[in-house]
């Protein structure tokens, strides 16, 4: 029987269902039944779904980037709230996507190729992310434990940990380094729908709007898009591994899951009386999206692995497996090149003789560099008659060193990161040195200097600064990085169960975001449409944000600090400034009413308490600026 969930009513709600879905999904293979989930395009069109979307997709990188329609992000937010919601549902009752307008990027350690990527129009992405939102789980319940590619509480240095693993345990040295040719481009629309249903996708009309998704035009070339999915899409990745996860599971049931007639203790058990009574090829496959490695015993394992994926590609998936860049490795003697590393194993103490050596790899480390030093040699670039010269000397100091630190975070996982970035460190330190110069830098030491001082306070290396208003501000050095092991993933953990997500807190640190106070502010909600007409502050970003100042505040009266219950007001703190800027968190305040009303009746309140007048004078203060 095909299970439906009930509509979300607020984002609590909404997170629970998607929580149902994944466990529903879970009990389902549990019970050796196909999971069938329908009714879930009321939940993808529900206000609280619409809203969630929108506000992921307002802090991605690309938002302000606009399709081929023109619209950005910016757009919306700045809209009449009841017309995007009926915008964005109407989208879904009748779907026809706009064209996607296409633009290439250069391909990392491929000189002169370049990567295309589909830009969709803003509604697109917006529905795009609201389909993905809601498919998630229930893809998330079935996926292959090791592919590690745009999933979440997954990365590159889990998949890299997997490897090391699997070598180490089993001692196998072969492993084939996958290449699928032009994967984006050639994934068949039909298998792939196929494949979704059998996952459990059984509402149509969600297929129906997938199928347009990925027949979507590209402007100035095509009308419908035959073959492909989106590079750049908000819902490609996803769809790309449910393709792959058909290989996926293929491999895994040839070995790692070989079903057997006697029942064993466990997989290792399994596993070694497999290789003893039986002529199958061990084989451990990592995945991370489309790139994947193979782990095998010997050389004639692995050409046979080849040869059977190869032509498994082609007859089930109408891939194909590029025969020149799938590569057959002995990592004791050569090494490999995965997820921008190099992997290696040389003689050590360890369980069968040998220790896993990882490293940067070398061409996409040196294109990282240059792109820095550029970076570094553009500080000369600005003009001294320049305005706010030093401000903007310190905003591109800051975002050189964002960048420095992300390929340190990166690569931290490799064993010899230190050593490798060192080497480059000198050269980078020397350029920023004479790029700081002109503006009065010298060298300082790390542990000296006020910006990103968690990490200088550890070192006294000198490095270029600069002095602003009495604080030492300089550029830091890839020399400041240290190897950060990284643990086996755990595969209950994941953002869809109260233990998932727990075990996630407890490794990174993060909580998860409170879910927006809906149900409460709705009550406010109907007062504050009164004043849209009167106010043109009041467009979608104001009700969007508003939850989210009301969880920030923990649901407390900026004045008087008591929980506000069902007379909530969101007060504008800064209430002049331009309409980019006027709606956003930071500008947005929790208050009861009758303290709201207290800021802007201009009365003394003398008999008050002193703390509660100084709040009300701090924001009548605002209220001009």
């Amino acid at each position: 029987m095909a299970q439906k969930f009930d509509y979300p009513k607020n984002e609590s709600e909404f997170r629970n269902i998607l929580d149902d879905m994944y466990q529903n999904v879970r009990d389902c293979i549990a019970n050796g039944e196909s999971p069938k989930i329908k009714g879930l395009i009321e939940i993808m069109s529900s206000e609280t779904a619409i809203l969630t979307a929108i506000h992921k997709l307002k802090s991605n990188h690309g938002s302000e980037t606009p399709g081929t329609d023109g619209q950005r992000m910016r757009d919306i937010l700045e809209s009449d709230y009841e017309q995007v919601i009926a915008g964005v549902q109407g989208a879904f009752r009748n779907y026809n996507p706009h064209p996607i307008r296409r633009t290439y990027i250069p391909k990392l350690n491929k000189p002169g190729e370049k990567r295309p990527l589909g830009i969709p129009a803003i509604v697109d992405r917006i529905v795009q992310e609201c389909v993905r939102s809601v498919i998630e789980p229930i893809l998330e319940a079935q996926f292959f434990s090791h592919s590690y590619g745009f999933r979440p509480m997954r990365d590159a240095h889990m998949a890299l940990q997997r490897v090391t693993d699997i070598v180490h345990y089993t001692g196998y040295h072969w492993i084939i380094e996958g290449d699928i040719s032009k994967f984006f481009d050639e994934v068949n629309h039909t298998k792939l729908i196929k494949k979704l249903w059998h996952l459990g996708i059984r509402d149509r009309r969600v297929l129906v709007i997938i199928n347009k998704m990925l027949k979507a035009g590209i402007m100035d070339e095509l009308e419908v898009n035959p073959l492909g999915t989106q590079q750049g899409g908000i819902i490609s990745p996803l769809l790309a591994n449910a393709y792959l996860d058909t290989l996926d599971q293929w491999i895994v049931r040839e070995w790692e899951e070989k079903k057997t007639q006697k029942t064993y203790a466990d997989k290792f058990s399994a596993r070694k009386m497999l290789q003893r009574r039986s002529n199958l090829k061990p084989a451990y496959l990592i995945r991370y999206a489309d790139d994947w490695v193979l782990v095998t015993q010997t050389k004639s394992n692995a050409e046979k692995w080849k040869r059977r994926i190869s032509k498994y590609l082609e007859t089930n998936l109408k891939l194909r497996l590029s025969a020149e860049k799938t590569l057959i490795t002995n990592v004791r003697k050569k090494p490999i090149r995965f997820l921008g590393f190099t992997y290696k194993v040389t003689k050590g103490k360890a369980r069968k003789g040998f220790i896993a050596r990882t490293r940067p790899n070398p061409q996409r480390l040196k294109d990282k560099v240059e792109e820095i030093r550029k970076d570094i040699r553009n500080l000369r670039k600005l003009s001294p008659r320049q305005s706010r010269l030093i401000e903007e000397l310190i905003h591109q100091i800051n975002v050189i060193n964002s960048k420095i630190r992300g390929v340190i975070q990166y690569y931290e996982a490799a064993t010899w990161v230190n050593m490798v970035l060192s080497k480059e460190a000198d050269r980078l330190r020397y350029t920023a040195y004479k790029a700081l110069k002109r503006f009065g830098g010298t060298w300082t030491p790390a542990n000296e200097l006020s910006n990103l001082h968690s990490v200088h306070s550890n070192y006294t290396t000198a490095v270029p600064a600069i002095v602003y208003r009495g604080l030492k501000i300089g550029i830091t050095s890839f020399a400041f990085c240290k190897w950060r092991m990284t643990y086996p993933k755990m595969q209950n953990e994941t953002p869809y169960s109260k233990e998932g997500r727990e075990i996630y807190r407890q490794r990174t640190g993060k909580k998860r975001l409170l879910a927006r106070a809906d149900d409460l502010l709705t009550l406010s909600f109907s007062q504050a449409i009164l004043w849209k007409e009167k106010d043109s502050k009041r467009n979608f970003e104001y009700y969007l944000n508003r939850p989210y100042a009301f969880n920030r505040d923990r649901g407390k009266c900026r004045v008087c600090q008591e929980p506000v219950q069902h007379d909530v007001n969101i007060h504008h703190i800064q209430p002049h400034l331009p309409l980019e800027f006027v709606n956003r968190v930071a500008n947005l305040a929790t208050l009861h009413k009758a303290c709201h009303d207290m800021i802007h009746d201009g009365r003394d309140y003398e008999d008050l308490l002193s703390k509660m007048r100084k709040r009300i004078l701090r924001f009548r203060e605002k209220l001009s600026t």
